[in-house]
């Protein structure tokens, strides 16, 4: 699968209703070379007339029984994860990491089941996954630590290639569904702050959309016969600098 050129190529998005996600299907849509762009999600994705979805494909799934729609991500080549959520949303702690790591995690593991290699243990889908500064795994803060935890449950699932983007505060592009406040808050601090002095605190989701398919397009491919997940991670400064050109 990752032999084949872009062109007969297919993306997978998930959490494209979300932020990150909207824009990472729009880039795609609009400057992708993909035969088939592909969305999996709770509801649609709502787009406007002037983006082009000839190549599109929307499938809608229940998170909490993924098993019952396996065909859905078979075929795919390069998957763009964007699924996320945060505990003021999801309503607790629980359901927090039942969203946020549960179903990004039990996504990769039915993605890697249903493409596997003929050559390697390891499936050659090339899996990026949107993730946040500070993400540990040990961290005692529950947003950072579930996202450190989901990087390496996914570095851990059984790809060839694994990328890992992490986004510092992140300006949206169009409203979100329900203000969060604290976010919003922090966004007149930040953001100016950020501008000033240049500190790669901030990034915009347009940007780290388009960073992300460029890294799609530019990563070599891994050997057919790979042994282990080439991870790698991609900080703010590293977003910013992918992302800048359109």
């Amino acid at each position: 699968m990752s032999s084949e050129s872009v062109d007969h190529k297919v993306a997978l998005v998930l959490g494209a209703t979300g932020a990150v996600g909207k824009q990472v299907l729009l880039d795609l849509l609009k400057n992708g070379t993909y035969e088939k762009v592909v969305t999996v999600g709770r509801r649609p994705v709502q787009l406007d007339d002037s983006v082009p979805q000839d190549k599109l494909v929307q499938k809608t799934v229940d998170f909490e029984n993924l098993d019952a729609s396996r065909e859905d991500f078979k075929n795919v080549n390069d998957v763009y994860c964007c699924l996320a959520t945060t505990r003021h949303d999801a309503g607790s702690a629980e359901a927090f990491r039942r969203i946020d790591q549960g179903y990004v995690l039990n996504s990769a593991k039915i993605i890697a089941e249903e493409n596997k290699s003929a050559t390697s243990a390891l499936s050659p889908v090339h899996f990026l996954y949107c993730s946040s500064g500070g993400a540990n795994k040990n961290s005692p803060f529950l947003y950072i630590q579930s996202k450190g935890q989901t990087e390496e449950g996914i570095a851990k699932t059984g790809f060839q290639r694994v990328s890992i983007f992490r986004p510092g505060y992140l300006e949206v592009v169009e409203p979100r569904p329900r203000t969060r406040w604290p976010e919003h808050i922090s966004g007149y601090i930040i953001s100016p702050i950020n501008r000033l002095f240049n500190l790669h605190l901030a990034v915009g989701v347009d940007v780290v959309g388009r960073s992300m398919h460029k890294v799609a397009m530019q990563s070599k491919a891994v050997p057919s016969d790979a042994k282990e997940t080439v991870t790698d991670f991609y900080g703010n400064k590293d977003i910013e600098e992918l992302g800048a050109s359109k």
